[in-house]
């Protein structure tokens, strides 16, 4: 059997599925849940990499000193 290196593979079978019980508004209340959890895992690692950054810079700083 040949092996294609880089050429057409073939994609995966989609389907257009709607579960029965579908709650319009259970949906939407569980996407702003997780829109809100990403945003909040965003913010508190903006915090974290500013403290990082200060740390190594403080850390090089003193290296430089001691030189």
């Amino acid at each position: 059997m040949i092996v294609p290196i880089g050429g057409k593979r073939p994609k995966h079978k989609q389907f257009s599925y709607q579960p029965r019980f579908y709650d319009p508004v259970k949906e939407e209340r569980e996407r702003k849940r997780r829109a809100i959890r990403i945003e909040s895992k965003v913010r508190r690692g903006q915090g974290r990499s500013i403290a990082i950054y200060a740390a190594i810079m403080f850390i090089l700083f003193l290296m430089l000193l001691y030189l």
